[in-house]
């Protein structure tokens, strides 16, 4: 594919790369600053992600350079629902992650990822395929991109120099250094909201629900666009009062206009014999987020429409069957009939 970078520029971008110093030395190791599990690496280890580890005294990823997962893709299925509707984009993952998904549905990249098969690609070449194939937007997801970060932000910022949009998928267990980063090189995050008990977040996933409810609140405030995901699982967080609990959460505190998808759980990984999730608990999901004020709730991974509605008027904006736009009446990112402006990155 010719796409191995010129000498002078490769040399550049290593340059780049290597003051990029998301870690903090010890006589006796490094605690890495990417996540808030804040590993602590002695000579040789990695941290709990796989991914980042201590190499000569300073923090590497192991996969930078090196993609597990890329691919063409709608960008309705990373799912954004209110940023360029029907465009395709570049998906790119590693291999990796700082939380531990029982039913995790990508836990071969994420949990299993011993001999998985990698790519070589530098940052530059990344959007040179973006280029090519004239796609108006990288997304970061896959595997836990704050995992990969500094390769995603190398990336990233060769995108927005050349005008690609940079979208994140997250678990949002960043560090704060790392989310306070993000309004320089990304344009939209789609963030996981798996629970609302602490509990269940520390026992379980092995993270954080402060932390979560904390870097929401930061990416709201930071004027990067939000979309906010729960995978509702039967028994889990299925509850009238956790989804009420969530849909409050981002009406009050995100803001109303940030989407909220309430998406069905598959069985998968450790959760193979889980059932599927029952059609009554996303019903109950979409009903807790209205009642809570959200203008904008979706389903996600089920075969329904999903349709934007004026938050003003009602009037239908967009129609969406899965990853098919089945009617786009959107003039300018406002609604035609009475003229408000629609939130989300149209164009």
């Amino acid at each position: 594919m010719a796409l191995r970078p010129a000498p002078q520029e490769a040399e550049i971008c290593q340059k780049k790369v290597r003051q990029m110093q998301y870690f903090e030395h010890y006589a006796n190791g490094i605690t890495c600053l990417l996540c808030e599990q804040y590993c602590f690496l002695t000579p040789g280890k990695s941290g709990i992600c796989g991914n980042q580890m201590n190499r000569d005294g300073k923090l590497e990823g192991v996969t930078y350079a090196r993609p597990s997962a890329l691919s063409i893709t709608h960008i309705e299925e990373r799912p954004f629902l209110h940023v360029t509707p029907g465009a395709n984009v570049l998906a790119l993952g590693t291999a990796g992650c700082n939380l531990y998904c029982p039913g995790c549905q990508n836990h071969r990249l994420t949990q299993h990822y011993e001999g998985v098969e990698t790519l070589e690609l530098q940052p530059e070449q990344v959007v040179k395929l973006a280029l090519e194939n004239k796609l108006p937007a990288i997304a970061f997801g896959y595997n836990e991109p704050v995992v990969y970060y500094p390769y995603a932000r190398a990336i990233g910022r060769i995108a927005r120099d050349k005008k690609i949009k940079t979208l994140f998928q997250t678990a949002a267990m960043a560090s704060p250094m790392v989310t306070a980063e993000l309004p320089e090189w990304v344009d939209a995050v789609h963030a996981d909201l798996k629970s609302f008990r602490g509990s269940y977040y520390k026992s379980v996933l092995g993270g954080s629900l402060c932390t979560v409810r904390e870097n929401l609140r930061a990416m709201a405030r930071s004027g990067v666009w939000l979309e906010v995901t729960t995978l509702v699982i039967n028994g889990v967080n299925d509850s009238v009062g956790e989804l009420a609990a969530m849909a409050r959460f981002i009406a009050e505190e995100l803001g109303p206009h940030v989407p909220w998808h309430v998406s069905a759980f598959t069985p998968a990984n450790y959760r193979q014999s889980h059932p599927p999730t029952a059609t009554q608990a996303l019903l109950r999901a979409f009903e807790a987020g209205r009642a809570a004020g959200l203008y904008y709730v979706y389903f996600g991974n089920v075969p329904w429409l999903n349709e934007t509605r004026c938050p003003g008027c009602d009037s239908l904006l967009v129609q969406r069957h899965e990853y098919d736009i089945l009617e786009n009446h959107l003039q300018e990112g406002c609604c035609p009939n009475c003229h408000r402006t629609i939130e989300g990155v149209w164009s």
